[in-house]
Formats: C-alpha cells, structure tokens, sequence
C-alpha cells in the first residue's frame, strides 16, 4: 500500500511541479494528469500495508496504519483538488490554504514515525517513512507560502523543491516495492 501510494503521490507532485514552473502549456494538462493520479492514489488504500506488518510483537499496527492512511487520502485528495483547479480554472489560493493542513498532518506522521518505528521495525523502515513525511511537510509548507499568501518570488524554489521532492517520495516508494527498504 505504502509504495504504490508513495509513487502516486510522487507522480503528482512531479506534474505539479512541471506546473508550477510553466512547462505545461495549458492547466487543464496538469488537472487530468493530477486528478487522475489522486484517485489513483485512493485507489491504493484497498492494498495491504508492505512493511508496517510483520514487526515486533510491541508495534501498534493499528495506530501506524491508520497514520499512513490518513496521510494517503489527504494528499490523494490534494491530488484530486489540484485536478479540479486545473480543470476548470479556479483560484489556486483554496489549494494553497489546503496545503497547510498537509503540512500539519505529515509534520504529525514524521513525529510519530520518527519516534514509534524504529523499536518495532529497525532503520531501513523509519529512516524511509520519516524521510517522505519530512520532505512532504516541506513541500507542502512551500506550497502554502506559495499558493495561499502570493510570493511570486517562490515560484522556482517551490517548483524545483516539488520537482526534487518528488523524486524522492517516488524513490522511497520503489524502494519499499522492490524491497530493498523491509522489515529487519
């Protein structure tokens, strides 16, 4: 679950990148491909977790995936808000005031992933969650200040920052599916 949806969100961020930096001609381009990959990434909640199973006896499974749940639908439904924007044309501020919420709930997910996983599932595994719930806190505290308070001037920093971010979001997801990142 935690890889697809890593991949998908990556993917979004990469499209909306490429967005933000005027490689898309038209925002209807980013709104189909971004929608579809919000939806997309809901879709990935009916598969079972990959590496939050399996741990120690100590783990609260429950509550850790519950967490990444909660992070998954609210950045898929970034995902599917920033499709409606691009679609039909509405204001970007909505999104930019959203991204705030994003940025309180992967702050939270880091927190707790940084202090809970690594007794119950070992490096590899809390290095890899708390790595994506930091770089998503960033890039969603970048598109805060970008999209809801109008900093014209943080447009190629937000926009490489999501490019490289990206990257990385969909990296750690490739990881946790080709299993180079597992439960030791």
């Amino acid at each position: 679950m935690e890889g697809i949806a890593f991949i998908l969100i990556g993917a979004t961020l990469f499209s909306h990148s490429w967005h933000i930096l005027g490689l898309y001609p038209d925002g209807r381009t980013m709104g189909l491909l971004t929608g579809s990959l919000g939806l997309a990434t809901l879709m990935a909640l009916v598969f079972t977790p990959m590496v939050l199973i399996g741990g120690d006896p100590d783990a609260n499974v429950l509550a850790e995936t519950n967490i990444l749940k909660m992070l998954i639908i609210l950045w898929a439904g970034y995902g599917v808000a920033m499709g409606a924007q691009g679609l039909w044309d509405l204001d970007e501020r909505a999104l930019g005031f959203f991204s705030a919420v994003l940025t309180v709930a992967s702050a939270v997910a880091l927190f707790y992933f940084a202090a809970t996983l690594f007794d119950a599932y070992g490096n590899a595994v809390t290095i890899g969650l708390s790595a994506v719930t930091l770089v998503l806190s960033v890039l969603a505290g970048l598109l805060f200040f970008y999209l809801a308070i109008p900093f014209q001037v943080l447009r190629l920093v937000t926009g490489w920052f999501i490019l490289l971010g990206s990257m990385v979001v969909a990296g750690v997801g490739f990881a946790i599916i080709s299993t180079v990142i597992a439960v030791a």
